[in-house]
């Protein structure tokens, strides 16, 4: 992981759609059309909101930490998304509201950039399973040494990928994570790269054309004294993985 950037061309006007799908859930006839695009910055808060509920609940580190009921923990993601969104990179996926209100939040993928030379402090995130977990994530993507193997100064980084429970089994995780194409040869970004923490989510990266770059498993991640960082964790392994964009 790296630290916020700033991106080098920031659009001016509205939210960019990148595209819009009709998908239908397993076992439903009727599509759902969704539409990918840049985020509004008057849901910027309601995207933390569900970063902090859905993510959080279901990313097996955070799930093993019992993350969801450490406000200190909760609060640390929270400004972290924040910043994040500041950007102007992350998007996400909106349905149409059934009674002709503002369009629903069904997915989210929180997007940044990550320079060489600029890695994240960990201890921006305050509490200290909070910590630990960056310190995870910024020591592998260490190991990834994803600009020396691709040849860039610069990649995409994502600091999670969640979808509302009432969307998934439309494969619209998929389409989020694909729109990483587009945003890239938009705004010339040659590779992106993230941590991906379940057989869930891996499977999904292969599927969208990443490759892995460094996997450790979970229960080699121990403290000083040999004790489990993620104790009973029901996951084998994080995973860094790219792809090229260009």
């Amino acid at each position: 992981m790296s630290q916020v950037c700033k991106l080098p061309t920031k659009r001016s006007g509205p939210p960019k759609v990148w595209k819009v799908v009709e998908l239908k859930k397993k076992n439903e006839e009727k599509p759902i059309k969704f539409t990918i695009q840049e985020i509004p910055e008057d849901r910027y808060e309601e995207v933390v909101e569900h970063m902090c509920t859905y993510f959080i609940a279901d990313e097996p580190m955070c799930k093993c930490i019992n993350g969801q009921n450490d406000p200190e923990y909760v609060d640390g993601f929270r400004q972290l998304w924040r910043e994040c969104l500041k950007d102007g990179l992350a998007v996400a996926a909106f349905t149409d509201h059934p009674n002709g209100g503002k369009p629903i939040l069904a997915g989210v993928n929180v997007l940044t950039l990550t320079f060489e030379g600029k890695e994240t402090d960990p201890n921006t995130v305050k509490s200290k399973q909070g910590r630990i977990l960056m310190e995870v994530l910024t020591n592998l993507c260490k190991k990834a040494n994803v600009f020396d193997k691709y040849g860039v100064n610069k990649y995409m980084n994502a600091y999670g990928l969640s979808v509302h429970p009432s969307y998934r089994g439309a494969a619209l995780g998929a389409y989020l994570l694909n729109t990483r194409v587009d945003i890239g040869r938009e705004y010339n970004i040659a590779v992106t790269s993230t941590g991906f923490t379940s057989p869930i989510s891996q499977k999904l990266a292969e599927r969208c054309g990443f490759e892995t770059l460094v996997e450790e498993n979970y229960e080699d991640m121990v403290h000083e004294d040999g004790s489990p960082y993620f104790p009973g964790i029901e996951s084998k392994s994080l995973k860094i993985m790219a792809r090229r964009l260009d």
